[in-house]
């Protein structure tokens, strides 16, 4: 396709330009930045759909020259926004290729290159040098390689120096593109034709390099530096809403006039501040302290399912070597759970269990490929796949009633087997160290465009095996309408409900901020928290999330109180009044299946 050379009025002249006036600079720095910064994506583009290709004039550079240098320099800095921009979309395809694996045996496998930043940045500009045409010395597979292999040595190069002092980056960085850029033009030249490079070739690569790699490695710090000041002021702004309160309990207590023994006024802000800060790092690592004994508890007691048709094959004390409790076994010392509150699970007849399910929803109607969607929320408790296969037929009434099932504590393979046995879709977040994972249970109706893991919900002042919030964004294909579900399981009150109070707030916090002001959709979990009189979720309703039937006290949990349920925001239409199923006060049911109710509401399409 024929080339297209545009000159400036200056460029016409017949005269070369003065060296470093206006006309030279846009010769020699201007013109070869945008040739090989926007001008290179849309000739890349252009190329491949056979238009025109466009190229800004730049001065004849002799090599070694003033002018040969500053085009190197120049284009290293254009080059630098079609490598970030490839590297940026070839990282969301991956993290959309492992989303789509999760659960799978490749998925596991491919996991740690799919979500690696440095894979995904050689990956993209081996694509985006395959992509470019090349010249009558080079072929396409032969620049892929030689990009890929450069990009290779800024990502090594860079990431030996991270930890240096940012007047220290801005030496190496440059050091590492000169390197890479170097590396760059032999590869390209070896894998094309197997000859080496011309030496002015490969020192005008290792140029171009030069400014490339400083303009992405600084650029890169910039944007990580933003985003650490970003989280330190919101650390700050949390850290000082605590002393308040703290301060305000002083003053009720002692007064606004108060003195110390009677030698002067007491100085609130600083008592509270004092006390705020000895209290909180107190409590946070007792609280961490509970939060591990509890998970080595756990997986020291985890349970096997049977086959539903085993059951009645086992007798009690084969039911307790499983892990569950059952009253007439003479083993039941072998549990350690059967101490103080710990009480074991019991396992009910799975044939038994779907049978009163069905009864019990059985005005609920399936969800349709047409009409109101249909949300739920289930804390399934230590989903398991053995678990998933013992109560097959009770999960096959339920599931199949939502289009959108919001889920806590599943683990990857349970999840995996429900969606396999209704012909649902699934996706889950990363599990803690006991099995814990949020995710959803998708009716193929919806159509999922995204999703997200908000892991700063669950790095919280180190408390361990906190869990994430986890976000889908799917489009209802009988509409066409898009909607974000999040789902949620907040930090548990193991060590007291005010203790852990500030917790929950601070996870509120950041989940408000991570979502933004734009989120439109529904959030919906287990908070942990009491939903009908809360007031640690205040940080979620001042960013305009509402409480779903917020003075509901229906009893979502087998302890009591209202743990579960929906929050909203920027919704077309309102959700219906919610339905709760607690099976687990079914004697038939028990908490075997799970300690929580089943949430149910729906949202009106206008279809």
């Amino acid at each position: 396709m024929a080339e297209i050379n545009y000159t400036t009025a200056e460029l016409l002249a017949k005269q070369a330009p003065n060296k470093f006036s206006p006309s030279w600079v846009q010769e020699n720095v201007l013109n070869p930045a945008i040739n090989a910064g926007p001008l290179g994506i849309y000739n890349t583009a252009a190329d491949l759909v056979n238009l025109p290709t466009l190229h800004l004039h730049t001065g004849e550079a002799k090599p070694y020259s003033s002018e040969w240098f500053a085009q190197g320099l120049s284009s290293g800095v254009g080059a630098a926004l079609p490598f970030a921009l490839m590297s940026a979309a070839t990282g969301s395809a991956f993290r959309a290729a492992d989303r789509g694996l999760a659960g799978t045996a490749l998925g596991a496998t491919l996991n740690p290159y799919l979500t690696s930043e440095r894979v995904a940045t050689v990956a993209g500009a081996s694509l985006y040098g395959f992509l470019q045409k090349p010249d009558a010395d080079h072929t396409r597979l032969g620049n892929a390689i030689g990009m890929g292999a450069g990009l290779a040595v800024f990502g090594a190069g860079n990431s030996m120096v991270k930890e240096l002092p940012l007047l220290q980056k801005a030496v190496a960085y440059p050091l590492i593109g000169f390197a890479g850029g170097a590396v760059m033009a032999e590869t390209s030249q070896l894998a094309s034709n197997l000859k080496f490079a011309k030496s002015d070739v490969v020192l005008q690569s290792a140029v171009q390099g030069m400014t490339m790699n400083a303009v992405m490695g600084l650029g890169a710090d910039y944007m990580n530096n933003k985003i650490q000041q970003q989280k330190q002021a919101f650390e700050a702004k949390a850290a000082a809403s605590q002393v308040d309160a703290a301060r305000q309990i002083i003053e009720a207590k002692l007064g606004k006039d108060a003195t110390l023994n009677g030698k002067g006024p007491v100085n609130f802000d600083e008592i509270a501040k004092l006390t705020k800060d000895f209290n909180s790092k107190e409590n946070f690592a007792e609280l961490a302290r509970l939060q591990e004994e509890h998970s080595q508890f756990v997986n020291a007691n985890k349970v096997k399912y049977p086959s539903p048709e085993e059951f009645g094959k086992l007798t009690p004390e084969e039911i307790v070597q499983r892990g569950f409790h059952h009253p007439d076994a003479s083993n039941l010392e072998i549990l350690e759970a059967f101490k103080g509150d710990k009480k074991p699970r019991p396992l009910p007849d799975a044939k038994v269990v779907a049978t009163e399910v069905t009864k019990m929803l059985k005005d609920m109607p399936f969800a349709k490929p047409t009409g109101d969607l249909i949300l739920g929320e289930w804390n399934m408790e230590f989903l398991t796949a053995d678990k998933a296969k013992y109560f097959k037929d009770t999960y096959q009434q339920i599931v199949p009633r939502h289009h959108l099932l919001f889920v806590e504590e599943v683990n990857a393979e349970g999840l995996k087997q429900i969606a396999k046995d209704t012909g649902y879709n699934y996706a889950i977040s990363a599990e803690n160290s006991r099995g814990q994972a949020v995710g959803f249970l998708i009716n193929p109706r919806l159509k999922v465009l995204n999703t997200t893991s908000i892991d700063a919900v669950a790095n919280v002042h180190n408390i361990p095996d906190l869990r994430p919030a986890f976000k889908v964004d799917v489009q209802d294909t009988a509409t066409g309408n898009e909607l974000s579900g999040v789902v949620v399981h907040l930090k548990s009150m193991r060590g007291g409900p005010e203790q852990t109070a500030p917790v929950r707030t601070l996870q509120a916090e950041i989940l408000a901020r991570e979502l933004g002001p734009n989120f439109k959709g529904v959030i919906a979990g287990d908070w942990n928290t009491f939903l009908d009189k809360t007031h640690e979720l205040d940080p979620l309703k001042q960013a305009g999330f509402q409480i779903h039937n917020p003075g509901d006290t229906s009893t979502t949990q087998a302890m009591g109180g209202r743990l579960d349920g929906f929050l909203h925001k920027g919704l077309p239409s309102s959700l219906a009044d919610q339905t709760v199923n607690p099976f687990f006060k079914n004697p038939l049911i028990t908490r075997g299946l799970s300690d929580h109710s089943l949430l149910t509401t729906s949202l009106k399409t206008g279809s």
